[in-house]
């Protein structure tokens, strides 16, 4: 155990105020060059200026009810992208050259990086925020109101302007954004909308297309297109039916016409009936037929019926009427196949019914009827009107059968395609629908877009307001001179501690009695005190007044440092009077 260890055990207060006479020059002289050093960096270290503002988030003027921003970022989002706009290389570079922020020394020592670097470091924006109730989730949160930018610099005057510059970028920056966001996102919007319309054109041409083709099957027709084949079906029915007793009732009236003279007999005054001119003029032209096919043109009956027939032709002003005629040729065509199956070729009959054939095909090939006479028999007219109307109708019943047949054909052929018609259809209708929806959905879209596009160029939407601007500061933010002499005077005291507490521990003199009786394990016979000479005391004196000497020069340095790094003296007597209420 030695002797350190032993007084350690039991020390007094006395004990420790010995330590401190005994070895005061250990306290003194490090604690002496501790504050020195301390005192001389709060005088030499260059102070930094910081001019800061303002920016109050200002929320837009017109209600989100009435009309919605098309910026959906948070306040604090929207700052740090700014941020990130405003803190690029060339930006900083060109406020560095602008405000000559660093000397033409720094600029050709550091590189660009490091620049950029240090002044982004000497930035400073801090968020200001504030409990507030969410609109949109009606919960409490957190949200930024303002924020503070400021910049650092040995230059009160550059500090001042760059902090201005930076506002003004901040400012213009978020009015550009989001004047841009706005427009971009209402030009996006103005182009899908005309996109969709002209899809819903195309849609529309296409549909009216296929209606068009389709007409006929369209879902909306089919029950009209079932009842339209019922009622097809029902004027089929009627038609033939009506055809039916159509084609009777011309028989009837052909076999009645075929009984009557188209012309009606003369009467003699006498009261006789004889033949008409027309009937005469038959029965001539059938005698003159039948006897030219057996006597020769000479032959004096062959004369004779020429003139009469020549003289009643004249009297008639025509001919034989084409009906008549082919009735003629018709039965001396008939005539003809009899003979011809009963004799043959070079028989003299079958010869003369070739020649009367041949005759009344040249008499028919002339034409004769160009001068026919009207029937005048009243009984013939009236039956020939019935048969001729008959055959009109029937005809267009004919006419009106293949039409509905057609008809039906079509509307039947409409029914069976229309289950497929309708899909597609169907299909058509729900893209037209769903494409009219979305196109709706956009232009709602745009208009609130174009209504927020207004807001944000009227600036009556969020924004920046400087609300304190970045003044030319006064009082440097650092160092913290007072904070450094405190530190200081700390560091003293703890540096002679130190020193003494080490010295203390390495020396091991034995210094008392107690410590030697502990060592010896007696106690000593007889303690002689130290007794100092005149010179020691003369020495202890005059180290007195030195250290008396040094204190009150360290409590004018203190002072003078405080007047002259930190505040006026004068300034710091006002404002403590004022504090306690002396002013």
């Amino acid at each position: 155990m030695n002797a350190f260890e032993l007084e350690d055990q039991g020390k007094s207060l006395g004990d420790y105020l010995a330590i401190l006479r005994r070895r005061h020059r250990l306290l003194l002289y490090p604690a002496a060059a501790v504050l020195v050093l301390v005192v001389l960096a709060a005088l030499l270290w260059p102070p930094t200026y910081r001019s800061e503002a303002t920016i109050l988030i200002e929320d837009q003027e017109v209600p989100r009810e009435l009309v919605q921003s098309t910026i959906t970022t948070f306040a604090n989002q929207q700052i740090q992208i700014i941020t990130q706009r405003i803190m690029t290389m060339s930006n900083i570079l060109d406020i560095v050259r602008k405000h000559d922020v660093y000397s033409a020394e720094e600029l050709r020592r550091k590189s660009r990086t490091e620049i950029a670097g240090d002044f982004q470091k000497r930035v400073h924006l801090d968020l200001i925020s504030a409990d507030v109730i969410d609109p949109r989730s009606g919960r409490p949160t957190q949200a930024t109101i303002a924020f503070t930018l400021g910049f650092d610099h040995g230059n009160p005057a550059v500090a001042q302007q760059v902090a201005n510059e930076l506002v003004t970028l901040y400012l213009n920056e978020n009015l550009r954004q989001r004047t841009q966001q706005s427009s971009s996102t209402s030009q996006f919007l103005r182009a899908e909308a005309s996109q969709m319309k002209g899809r819903i054109a195309e849609l529309e041409a296409e549909l009216a297309e296929f209606k068009e083709e389709h007409k006929n099957a369209l879902p909306e027709l089919y029950q009209y297109n079932l009842s339209l084949v019922d009622r097809l079906d029902r004027d089929l029915a009627d038609s033939r039916l009506r055809l039916k007793e159509l084609e009777k009732t011309r028989l009837e009236l052909t076999g009645r016409l075929g009984q009557l003279n188209r012309y009606a007999p003369a009467t003699l005054p006498s009261g006789e009936q004889v033949l008409s001119d027309y009937d005469r003029l038959r029965a001539l032209r059938s005698e003159y037929s039948r006897k030219s096919s057996v006597y020769s043109a000479s032959h004096p009956d062959i004369l004779r019926l020429e003139r009469e027939i020549d003289n009643l032709e004249a009297a008639l002003g025509g001919s034989l009427s084409a009906e008549d005629q082919a009735t003629a040729l018709r039965a001396a065509e008939d005539q003809l196949a009899s003979l011809t199956e009963r004799y043959q070729s070079d028989h003299p009959e079958v010869v003369a019914q070739n020649r009367l054939v041949e005759q009344l095909r040249r008499q028919s090939a002339r034409g004769s009827g160009a001068g026919e006479v009207p029937a005048d028999n009243p009984a013939w007219v009236l039956i020939h009107t019935q048969l001729e109307s008959t055959e009109a109708e029937v005809r267009f019943l004919q006419d009106k059968l293949v039409e509905l047949g057609a008809r039906q054909a079509e509307v039947e052929a409409a029914i069976m395609k229309a289950p497929a018609v309708e899909k597609q259809y169907n299909q058509m209708v729900l893209d037209l629908q769903n494409t009219t929806a979305k196109y709706q959905e956009i232009v709602s879209k745009q208009m609130a877009a174009e209504l927020s596009q207004s807001l944000e160029q009227e600036r009556k939407g969020q924004r920046f307001t400087l609300i304190d601007p970045p003044l030319r500061p006064e009082d440097p933010v650092s160092p913290n001179r007072v904070a450094l002499l405190l530190i200081g005077i700390i560091l003293a005291g703890a540096a002679g501690v130190g020193t003494v507490a080490a010295a203390e521990m390495l020396d091991e003199t034995v210094r008392d009695a107690t410590t030697l009786a502990e060592l010896t394990g007696a106690p000593p016979l007889v303690e002689i005190p130290y007794w100092k000479i005149a010179a020691e005391q003369a020495k202890d004196h005059l180290r007195k007044r030195l250290l008396l000497g040094g204190s009150a020069a360290g409590v004018l340095l203190v002072i003078v440092v405080f007047h002259f790094a930190v505040k006026p003296l004068d300034v710091a007597w006002f404002m403590l009077m004022n504090r306690l209420g002396l002013g």
